[in-house]
């Protein structure tokens, strides 16, 4: 494909996603989706073959975009700490950009039995990446050796909770990231690192 052709197929997909999350994708037709998009509804139909493929791709776009975010987080070369603070702040963000009433609206049972695997594969794979920050920060000496790598990063993805974030911050806490961040490792950073946080 072109990169005219990616970007109208990209420009297609944010399209629909804002109509799907708007109006359901029972509620919502494929003129509107174009009309959003800027472009005649033939076209759409160049690049998707019904609304149910069109609303799946833009379901997967969203989701691919956030596993792309995850990997550039846990990629980078600084403390895993570091890495976790920047995780738990994208994942706040997502919250924030979140109408519930919208994502009531857009997912059906059909829809959420087909992003099923679609969502497990994202689990999985962000599984992965944290797993493997948590080897590093091992080798590196900035957690502790012994850990059960699964299970660290099943609690430490478990945590990023907006509501725990937004108590905290009435509370008084001026940056309630870090504090859940070093809850969250406390008695799992190694020796040298529990002593240079104090």
């Amino acid at each position: 494909m072109s990169k005219i052709g990616d970007q109208r197929r990209a420009d297609i997909l944010q399209a629909a996603l804002k109509e799907f999350s708007l109006r359901g994708i029972g509620g919502v037709s494929m003129s509107e989706i174009a009309a959003r998009a800027g472009i005649g509804k033939s076209t759409i139909y160049e690049y998707f073959l019904s609304k149910t493929e069109l609303f799946s791709a833009s379901c997967r776009a969203k989701i691919q975009r956030i596993e792309e975010q995850v990997q550039s987080i846990f990629m980078q070369e600084i403390p895993f700490s570091r890495q976790y603070e920047l995780y738990v702040e994208m994942m706040l963000g997502l919250a924030q950009e979140i109408d519930f009433n919208e994502l009531l609206q857009m997912f059906t049972e059909g829809t959420l039995t087909e992003l099923k695997p679609v969502m497990e594969e994202l689990g999985t794979d962000i599984t992965a990446m944290v797993e493997q920050a948590i080897r590093r920060a091992q080798a590196t000496g900035e957690l502790v050796s012994d850990l059960d790598v699964g299970i660290t990063a099943a609690c430490l993805l478990s945590l990023p909770n907006p509501h725990l974030i937004f108590r905290l911050r009435e509370l008084g806490k001026k940056d309630p990231v870090k504090a859940v961040v070093k809850l969250a490792l406390r008695g799992i950073r190694a020796e040298e690192s529990q002593k240079a946080v104090q």
